[in-house]
């Protein structure tokens, strides 16, 4: 019997979303931040969505590629506009964004990361001998029950065939 399957946006899931996914989602900003015009300046925050994405996916490379494509996607939409500002505000703009963007994207992956990497069953388990049950703090837990708690695992239950040779042997031969 397998786990229940994790929620994509969980962070604990292996991967989120796909290239195509994140692409497709950044097309279609840049798409609608042309045609809204120069009137929605608010429109450069859907770009981070794309980045956040990539990022979540565990794909740092892919997200600061997009990090550093949009700025410039950007400035160059707004040249289809007409829009005249001064050079050196638009080029600090543009770097603000390009930064921002870059900071989100690694801040994005490093927390997965973390995440990801906290949810493994690492050192030394003080376990019994006996029962197998693990010592977790002053209590002792059964096994099942302690690597469900300190991962992603999920049990069934069943018996091998010398369990059940020994437990049952009037049923199997």
């Amino acid at each position: 019997m397998m786990g229940p399957r994790l929620n994509a946006l969980s962070l604990r899931a292996e991967k989120s979303f796909r290239p195509w996914q994140w692409t497709l989602i950044f097309v279609s900003v840049a798409l609608m931040d042309y045609l809204t015009g120069p009137s929605i300046h608010s429109a450069i925050l859907f770009y981070f969505i794309p980045v956040g994405m990539a990022a979540w996916s565990g794909a740092l490379w892919w997200a600061l590629g997009l990090a550093s494509i949009w700025p410039f996607l950007r400035l160059y939409i707004e040249s289809l506009w007409h829009v005249t500002a001064p050079w050196a505000l638009t080029l600090d703009d543009t770097l603000l964004n390009w930064i921002v963007s870059a900071g989100f994207a690694t801040l994005v992956w490093h927390l997965i990361r973390q995440e990801r990497r906290l949810r493994i069953l690492q050192g030394m388990l003080p376990i019994c001998g006996f029962c197998k049950r693990i010592r977790s703090g002053a209590e002792w837990q059964q096994i099942e029950q302690y690597i469900t708690d300190h991962s992603e695992a999920q049990f069934s239950h069943t018996f091998c065939p010398e369990c059940r040779k020994q437990h049952y042997p009037q049923y199997f031969n």
